[in-house]
């Protein structure tokens, strides 16, 4: 009996103790409402970003609005309120239920623009979004050599971080091989070239020789042909060709590089054809001054 009187007694001791403490706290004067929600807001895992020191990413977004059904506006309590009332009470109570039957209206009209502008917000930051997105991929593609670009610490032991220190050393590597590829490729290209263009240099030459040649042979074939044309007989040889005499143009060097393979070859192409067309167009002005004169 004397042991449950002092239990008892000792637990109203603790809970007068607990009560003083409680009420001698002081309170807070920094704890205002709007430092409650952001941390709340920091407490939260999907609107942790909003207050968070960090910029916000395109991945970043709260959870979707789900709209509700609003019904429209119709007349109610008619049964209440067209009777003509018979009391004090009745009329006063009659006035009560129209102002509230307006307040709710105006509450409905409140929550139909609330909701009204909640939708086009979430429509308006899905764009906003669709842009960050792509001006993030954007900087990813101008900035791909940085390790470090947006001022954010970095842990330089991280798996994360040393995997990227892993990628932009290969491609540098890879820069530097296509690099020397491609100053390799143009040396090759600038020799040939140049080796090309003295071969057809000597070409054209040794073609000028044989079409002054060709002249001397062409005039004497002429002679040969009216001597033959007074003597009533045919000549003793044929008119001379100069087609088979000239020296074939020699086929521009040609490059398997990506897209300029194509651009290389149309050039040869398109060298070759043109000194074959000069040299056939001057064969053929030979040989049709012999037929003229033949006639």
């Amino acid at each position: 009996m004397l042991y449950s009187v002092c239990q008892r007694t000792k637990a109203l001791c603790q809970s007068d103790d607990t009560h003083d403490s409680v009420d001698n706290t002081t309170p807070n004067p920094f704890d205002t409402p709007t430092r409650e929600v952001v941390s709340s807001l920091q407490a939260s895992t999907s609107a942790s970003f909003l207050v968070s020191s960090s910029p916000i990413q395109s991945t970043s977004q709260l959870a979707p609005y789900a709209s509700i059904t609003i019904s429209p506006r119709k007349p109610r309590y008619k049964d209440l309120l067209e009777p003509i009332p018979s009391t004090i009470l009745e009329a006063d109570l009659q006035n009560a239920l129209r102002k509230l039957i307006e307040k709710n209206e105006e509450r409905k009209d409140q929550l139909v623009t609330m909701q009204s502008m909640l939708v086009l917000n979430g429509a308006y930051c899905d764009v906003v979004r669709g842009q960050l997105e792509a001006h993030e991929e954007s900087r990813k593609r101008n900035k791909k050599g940085r390790l470090v670009g947006d001022g954010l610490p970095r842990l330089l032991t991280g798996r994360e971080f040393l995997r990227r220190v892993e990628a932009f050393h290969k491609a540098a590597e890879d820069q530097e091989e296509a690099l020397k590829q491609r100053r390799a490729t143009r040396a090759e290209k600038s020799k040939a070239r140049k080796e090309w263009k003295e071969l057809e240099k000597e070409r054209k030459a040794q073609n000028k020789v044989i079409r002054a040649q060709f002249q001397l042979d062409l005039e004497e074939w002429k002679e040969e042909q009216a001597l033959a044309k007074r003597e009533h007989r045919r000549p003793a040889w044929t008119q001379p060709k100069i087609k088979d005499r000239l020296l074939p143009p020699i086929p521009q060097p040609t490059f398997v590089t990506r897209n300029s393979s194509n651009s290389d070859n149309e050039d040869a192409n398109d060298g070759a054809n043109g000194e074959e067309d000069a040299d056939n167009n001057d064969g053929e002005t030979s040989e049709s001054d012999g037929d003229d004169d033949e006639d």
